[in-house]
């Protein structure tokens, strides 16, 4: 049985950003700001994986999440 090195850690980077953002949420309902930290990390994972399995609909949604991160952390930054 042949063990796929490349393949696992395409696998292992997805499941890491998929872990990163349900914390992301989970600390987002808390309310706590670092959530955002969080959910930002796990999209980069996230969006790496993508562009690894070249699924351009998951590229595009993960792009639009990073940013809305950010502007998530500027409103809550802001205190709004």
């Amino acid at each position: 049985m042949e063990i796929n090195v490349e393949h696992n850690l395409i696998e292992i980077i997805g499941w890491l950003g998929f872990v990163l953002i349900l914390f992301g949420y989970y600390y987002n309902a808390q309310q706590k700001i670092f959530c955002f930290y969080i959910w930002g990390v796990g999209n980069i994972f996230f969006l790496i994986y993508a562009l690894l399995i070249q699924a351009m609909p998951q590229v595009a949604m993960s792009i639009f999440v990073l940013g809305m991160n950010v502007y998530g952390w500027k409103q809550w930054s802001k205190g709004v």
